[in-house]
C-alpha cells in the first residue's frame, strides 16, 4: 500500500479529545466515551468518524518518543456550531 498526500477542503468537526502517548495509548477509552454522546450531536453532516492526532510542532518522528504526549481526537463532521450540546 503507498501512502497519499491530499488536500481537501475544510470541514466542521466536533467530537471529544484527550492526551495521550503511544506508551499510555487510550485511544479505546476516548472512543468509547465519545460514541455513545455522538448520538447527540444531531447537525451531522455524513456518518463518517474521524480519527486526528495534533502533535506539537517540537515532536520528533524520526526517533519517537514513545512517552511523548499528543492531542487525539473523535469526531464527527456538522454542517454548523449552532447546534453542539
Amino acid at each position: 500500500m503507498q501512502p497519499r498526500i491530499e488536500t481537501i477542503t475544510g470541514k466542521k468537526l466536533v467530537g471529544k479529545r484527550i492526551r495521550m502517548s503511544f506508551s499510555d495509548n487510550k485511544t479505546f477509552e476516548l472512543w468509547k466515551s465519545f460514541m455513545p454522546r455522538r448520538k447527540e450531536i444531531t447537525n451531522n453532516k455524513t456518518t463518517d468518524l474521524f480519527s486526528m492526532q495534533i502533535f506539537d510542532k517540537h515532536f520528533d518522528f524520526k526517533n519517537i518518543n514513545l512517552d511523548e504526549e499528543f492531542e487525539k481526537w473523535a469526531a464527527i463532521e456538522v454542517t454548523d456550531f449552532d447546534t453542539i450540546p
